[in-house]
């Protein structure tokens, strides 16, 4: 099985290498969106006099980042492999349904380390967040919620047949996470049905970790439980993933 395991990181590794654009821009695009974020809000003083500050939430917004570039990338790029044939192939070779899923996690959270690296870096030095003091449980929670996300875009993709189809998928998840998990709103003030929905998202467990560490200085101990339901969030979808990919369209 591990073998199995390497040998699909593996080419994944490989295709990514090959393609100079694809990871430049994997690169580059979080660069722009933390650059973007760090202008719109200095445009904004009024901000300041609402005594909001903005490095507090800069950690929130890059967890946001992190878990939107997984999700989506994940998500296309198994999409084309299945248009390409290459899963069925990996089917003839015999590979597993469970092989198949973990390895393309295997191969994706590559990349996906690599962006929330950038994201952390940035958030670091554009929005001056102290993060030494708590940089392990900080980037084991990024990293978490980047593995994650790539569960998540593998199970959706599922339901996809072609790029183009997976376009609806994109906000639909997306959107819930944003005002859901509490980045922008916190899930306190929501409604009651709202505040029930959000256990289902993902997000809202990085973001109860992240907020308690960095914004609110509490030790990680005191947030374990939601890191441990995150990564529990994260085996159910792989689970699920195994479970619904198809051998055959």
């Amino acid at each position: 099985m591990i073998r199995n395991l390497n040998a699909i990181a593996v080419r994944i590794n490989h295709q990514f290498l090959r393609d100079r654009r694809f990871m430049a821009l994997s690169v580059a695009v979080p660069l722009v969106l933390m650059l973007l974020l760090k202008y719109v809000l200095n445009s904004l003083p009024q901000l300041a006099r609402l005594g909001v500050h903005v490095s507090d939430y800069a950690i929130l917004a890059a967890a946001f980042l992190v878990h939107f570039l997984a999700y989506v990338l994940s998500t296309i790029v198994l999409v084309r492999d299945r248009k390409d044939g290459t899963l069925s192939r990996m089917f003839i070779y015999g590979f597993r349904r469970r092989e198949i899923v973990l390895g393309y996690v295997g191969g994706y959270s590559t990349i996906a380390a690599l962006q929330t690296t950038v994201v952390l870096v940035l958030t670091k030095y554009l929005f001056d967040v102290n993060l030494l003091p708590d940089i392990v449980p900080v980037a084991l929670t990024m990293l978490a919620l980047a593995v994650v996300s790539v569960g998540l875009g593998v199970f959706i993709s599922n339901f996809a047949r072609n790029e183009g189809q997976v376009f609806p998928f994109i906000p639909l998840m997306i959107v819930p996470s944003a005002l859901l998990s509490g980045v922008a709103i916190p899930i306190g003030s929501l409604p009651q049905a709202l505040q029930w929905i959000s256990y289902v998202v993902p997000l809202r467990y990085a973001v109860s970790v992240l907020a308690g560490v960095v914004k609110d200085n509490q030790p990680f101990q005191s947030q374990l439980g939601s890191f441990l339901i995150l990564l529990g969030v994260g085996a159910a979808l792989l689970a699920s993933a195994s479970l619904t990919l198809k051998e055959r369209e």
